[in-house]
């Protein structure tokens, strides 16, 4: 997968406005995410990111009830964020199974879902001694390697 550098950018801003909890920030940052091109290759990193973090941390393709743990995690941990339980679930599963996510969920929720979820699993699943950032390092250059 090559990454844009400019979409990079916005992506990984949105994700630190996640990973501090921001939901001001979190909103400005999305609005940054002008056109639909933008907000496309934003959406498509950000769910290659998800993707490749869940079977990081399983360290094999989860199964539903894995997915399902994962997904309850974080709406737990993300409380801030107000997610869904059962769409978050639904959405995580759709993922993992190779269904359209699209269509399921409104554009608005599938975007926070999947930006809230990638900053929940890069922060408090990152080895003891990396930032989430690194994380996000090592995950970018797998997806490009790929």
């Amino acid at each position: 997968m090559k990454i844009d550098d400019r979409v990079e950018s916005l992506v990984r801003d949105t994700i630190h406005a996640a990973v501090i909890r921001d939901s001001q920030r979190l909103e400005e940052q999305l609005l940054a995410l002008a056109d639909d091109e933008t907000t496309r290759k934003a959406l498509e990193l950000t769910l290659a990111l998800l993707y490749f973090l869940i079977v990081d941390i399983h360290g094999h393709k989860p199964s539903d009830a894995e997915v399902e743990a994962t997904a309850a995690g974080v709406v737990q941990a993300e409380a801030w964020a107000q997610l869904n339980p059962e769409e978050t679930v639904r959405f995580h599963q759709r993922l993992m199974n190779g269904q359209p996510v699209t269509g399921s969920l409104s554009t608005e929720n599938l975007i926070i879902i999947s930006f809230v979820s990638v900053a929940n699993l890069l922060s408090s699943c990152r080895r003891d001694d990396e930032e989430w950032w690194n994380y996000l390092d090592r995950a970018e250059a797998a997806l490009e390697a790929a």
